[in-house]
């Protein structure tokens, strides 16, 4: 059996998703982009950044300064 990889940009913490989970639910293996020789899997989950966030966040509700 071909082993499927993927190429992601570390570090996987940067993204919204949960990029280990992804990975063991569709049976691919983590691999850091930076050693991306067009050999990965093409049909990968999408990925988004934290800093690419399209819908802003509300505001955090608390104490208003007096």
């Amino acid at each position: 059996m071909k082993e499927k990889i993927w190429f992601v940009e570390f570090p996987t913490f940067q993204y919204n998703e949960d990029v280990k989970a992804l990975a063991k639910e569709n049976g691919l293996t983590i691999i850091d982009a930076y050693f991306d020789d067009g050999t990965g899997e093409k049909d990968v989950p999408k990925l988004t950044k934290k800093s690419e966030e399209v819908e802003p966040k509300e505001p955090k509700k608390g104490k208003k300064a007096e």
